[in-house]
């Protein structure tokens, strides 16, 4: 699909952001939730090392955990997972000349995306906005029950929007979703996805 995408105009952002938000949401674990009850999970302990190398995108670069995979659906989206699959760290890009798609309408369609595939979502109170790489971002989060290797987990993502530089005939959509287990979520927050969002640059 995203072989095609190149020859969208950049006249519909709206529609190739519809595209983008579709594989955003397999690559973040878009699987239908089944109505079992979660089980009563144990948190995993994770690894203590933060290593980390960086990776460059349509647009930015950053820094990731080392170890983790990296998948690339042409020049509009990095997946970064865990080698459990229960961690990922999606960067989406679309262009959204002279902002043709605003940060709340893609962090309201993200969020709403979001919600769709969890069993019992909910919302998760978070501050509406957040800095990465020097500019405002709108935020969202909430939770709910996924199917995650062969087990109903509860989970927890978080939906960023921004466009950067705005209002510009270069402007471009970003949307960042990161999901983890809700167990282990405030300790893989402070341990991987902070430090991946303050290694965040925008590049020209």
């Amino acid at each position: 699909m995203f072989m095609q995408l190149k020859h969208i105009s950049r006249r519909t952002p709206l529609a190739l952001y519809c595209l983008i938000l579709a594989v955003l949401l397999t690559a973040c674990g878009g699987t239908t939730p089944t109505h079992a009850a979660p089980p009563n999970t144990t948190a995993t302990p994770m690894s203590t090392s933060t290593s980390m190398t960086s990776i460059a995108g349509n647009g930015f670069t950053m820094n990731y955990p080392q170890g983790w995979q990296i998948s690339r659906s042409g020049a509009h989206l990095i997946t970064l997972t865990n080698s459990q699959g229960t961690e990922s760290f999606a960067i989406a890009v679309v262009p959204s000349p002279k902002s043709a798609i605003s940060a709340d309408a893609l962090v309201n369609s993200a969020a709403k995306a979001q919600t769709a595939i969890l069993k019992d979502a909910q919302k998760v109170s978070v501050p509406p906005t957040v800095m990465v790489g020097g500019a405002s971002w709108n935020q969202e989060s909430v939770s709910g029950t996924q199917r995650l290797n062969a087990a109903n987990i509860v989970v927890q993502s978080v939906v960023l929007a921004t466009v950067h530089p705005g209002n510009t005939p270069t402007s471009k959509a970003y949307t960042i979703v990161y999901r983890a287990p809700q167990a282990t979520f405030a300790q893989t927050n402070t341990s991987y996805f902070q430090p991946m969002l303050q290694s965040f640059k925008f590049q020209p």
